[in-house]
């Protein structure tokens, strides 16, 4: 590798700044989320008076629209007003599917999990966290039973703010009885993750803080500090409690999209104004990622109707990717704002653009109506299909084996039928789906998200593919996990040749930087990269001004995974790049190191 070819790609990321990520790229990895918002009747669903098989039904083709849309990730919202979306003996039935504490006769959470993997999506259970009720729920759940509502059952842990009622952080035995519930969710269903809403005060805090404050301070000086602990001591055992008993169930959040104060407009301050410090629960690895609501236009003009300048969606998208540890950020976007006429559709576009350009993992729509009011838009910007971000900073996260015995078994009016032997995970991080790659004419490049075709559920090993061409058609497939670690894939198969298709070594055909963990690193990193065949490999370590930190370069390297261990504690603090190249391909992926 040359020092010039080095340095060339540090400039692209220095001198082109957001062109460093096309925005007409499609990316592999990206989620695409939508927060399907049960409590206020989303997607018209569920209609009062249908039977349980229609509302079921119902459900089902929703989460299929979804997924045409594009989406591959529906936060699912199972726990509303302390009350719950599925037969659980911790919390009664919301009044949605039949009436407050009234057993609809069906499980919609397990109708929904089973409904999102046939379609290759994945399923996080949405949770409001302390805000339990509102001016509703004292009269709606008046006299259930077997549970009682928790307004009724501990009513010393439930604070009144106007309309609202509130879990009230500061009081242990609440988030122990709230982290019950989470793991009610964890252990009897099939999650891909938990979904924290409202893990916050309501701005102000609550009536009775001062009080509480003085009985247990904790070694706080500052009643906003304990404040923020509270919200914090749940986060973190929530955390803990999941990962133990599932490791491969993320945590993820919706925190506000301001976090901090900024001159430039005025807002509901999350880290201040409602005692929300999710940067350090990411910065911590509490967090597998965040999905800040940051539901405004690009610029700062005053959205219509307006005066007051509203917070730019592009400042704070970059904000949140650089302040938050590394985790992935999801873009929290607002076509509900679009629909009131607050900016124009076509503001959706760019925030999606942008986000990319920022280095975003992706982005989540709020909420589902407000989606498909606007599906076209979205069907454009995800023409081809993508895999959710990846949990690359979890040590937990482990590639499956690759799909053996990948074949075309027959083709038949127009129609290729492919099928292949199942896939291994590991303990820890289990196998999630597969991931099948497309290309007319050559094979395709499994680190292209250009040649996804299709997602396909784990329990699933056989795919049916309309040959969209008279030329030469070619098919790999890989297997992902549950963290998102993506196998080996197959030998490309095609439609002229439905055995095994070898092509010439002339270096490696793609190349994946798998992960590089802990990122930030204060004394060793882990760099996990895989290579498509045997060939010549040139790895380095560049700094911001091009300087070679770090070189390998190996003229047979052989196929496969393969990790290096970094030391950075000879690096200054800052962004440094590893670069990889193998063959005709060059990836790069920036890490930093801390002291």
């Amino acid at each position: 590798m040359s020092r010039l070819s080095i340095a060339s790609v540090v400039f692209v990321f220095i001198a082109l700044g957001v062109a460093a990520s096309p925005a007409s790229a499609q990316p592999l990895y990206e989620t695409r989320a939508v927060w399907l918002a049960t409590i206020l009747g989303d997607g018209n669903w569920p209609v009062n008076g249908q039977s349980p098989a229609e509302q079921q039904t119902a459900l089902e083709a929703l989460i299929e629209r979804a997924a045409q849309v594009g989406i591959n990730t529906l936060y699912f919202q199972v726990i509303a007003r302390g009350d719950a979306l599925y037969p659980s003996t911790r919390l009664p039935w919301t009044p949605l599917p039949l009436g407050a504490g009234r057993d609809p006769g069906y499980d919609p959470l397990q109708v929904a999990i089973d409904a999102a993997h046939r379609a290759g999506m994945e399923l996080h259970a949405w949770i409001n966290v302390f805000r339990v009720g509102d001016s509703t729920t004292r009269t709606a759940f008046a006299g259930v039973q077997n549970p009682m509502h928790v307004v009724y059952a501990q009513p010393g842990w439930v604070q009144q703010v106007g309309s609202e009622l509130w879990l009230d952080p500061s009081v242990a035995e609440a988030r122990a009885w709230m982290l019950g519930n989470v793991m009610e969710l964890v252990e009897g269903y099939d999650l891909d993750a938990v979904h924290f809403d409202f893990a916050r005060y309501p701005q102000g805090g609550l009536p009775d803080d001062a009080s509480n404050f003085q009985f247990d301070p904790r070694g706080f000086a500052d009643i906003d500090d304990w404040r923020r602990n509270n919200v914090t001591l749940f986060v973190e055992s929530a955390f803990e409690a999941v990962s133990a008993a599932k490791p491969w169930v993320k945590l993820g959040a919706a925190p506000l999209g301001n976090y901090q104060p900024a001159d430039a407009w005025p807002g509901l301050w999350a880290y201040f104004d409602v005692y929300q410090e999710s940067r350090l629960w990411a910065e911590r690895g509490w967090m597998d990622y965040l999905a800040p609501q940051i539901y405004f236009s690009t610029g700062t003009a005053p959205d219509a109707g307006q005066t007051t300048p509203t917070p730019d969606f592009t400042v704070l998208v970059d904000e949140w990717v650089r302040e938050s540890g590394g985790r992935p950020i999801i873009a929290g976007m607002a076509p509900y704002k679009a629909a009131e006429g607050r900016f124009p559709a076509s503001d959706l576009v760019t925030q999606i653009v942008n986000t990319r350009a920022y280095d975003g993992a992706g982005h989540a729509a709020f909420r589902y109506d407000h989606l498909m009011q606007y599906e076209s838009l979205y069907r454009e910007q995800y023409p081809k299909p993508a895999l959710p971000a990846r949990s690359a900073h979890r040590f937990e996260a482990a590639a499956p084996s690759t799909p053996q015995g990948f074949r075309i078994v027959s083709i038949q009016n127009g129609a290729a039928n492919l099928a292949w032997n199942p896939s291994d995970g590991a303990a820890a991080d289990p196998l999630r789906a597969y991931a099948l790659f497309r290309r007319i004419g050559a094979p395709p490049d499994p680190t292209a998200g250009r040649d996804l075709l299709a997602v396909v559920d784990r329990d699933v090993t056989t795919f049916t593919d309309v040959v969209p061409s008279d030329n030469e058609v070619y098919y790999q497939i890989a297997a992902t996990s549950r963290l998102g670690m993506v196998s080996m894939p197959s030998q490309a198969v095609s439609t002229s040749m439905p055995t095994a298709v070898e092509t010439a070594n002339e270096g490696p055909r793609w190349a994946l930087i798998e992960s590089i963990y802990p990122n930030p690193s204060r004394q060793t990193a882990e760099v996990r990269y895989a290579v498509g065949s045997v060939g010549r490999v040139n790895v380095a370590v560049v700094d911001l001004l091009g300087r070679v930190r770090y070189r390998y370069s190996d003229a047979a390297h052989q196929a496969g995974s393969h990790q290096l261990t970094l030391d950075t504690s000879r690096y200054a603090p800052g962004v440094y790049f590893f670069v990889l190249e193998a063959g005709d391909r060059s990836v790069t992926r920036a890490f930093a190191v801390v002291r």
